[in-house]
């Protein structure tokens, strides 16, 4: 059975949100808006398996996720990986059935 490991940083996530949707902010004042939240950032990888089971995983403690504890940027990043495998899957396919 093969994996796909997709890791999410919440605070990198934040970052590229950031930097695509704001003209007038240049990196480093960006920078200083996410130190200035004095917060312990996610930090998950997500193992996705081709029979379409997953495991996520806080990197932090090592220990297991549940799906229903995600919230916000983490769950987020979650929907839009699965979309996106689910996706490919459906090309890979139909493009052997053709």
């Amino acid at each position: 059975m093969s994996m796909v490991n997709v890791r999410f940083i919440e605070r990198d996530y934040f970052r590229k949100v950031m930097l695509e949707n704001s003209e007038h902010m240049s990196e480093r004042q960006i920078e200083k808006i996410l130190d200035a939240v004095g917060r312990d950032w996610v930090d998950l990888t997500f193992k996705f398996f081709d029979n379409g089971s997953m495991m996520i995983v806080d990197n932090h403690t090592d220990q297991p996720v549940p799906l229903h504890s995600l919230k916000g940027a983490s769950y987020d990043f979650y929907v839009k990986q699965r979309i996106k495998m689910i996706k490919e899957d459906l090309l890979e396919k139909i493009l052997q059935s053709a």
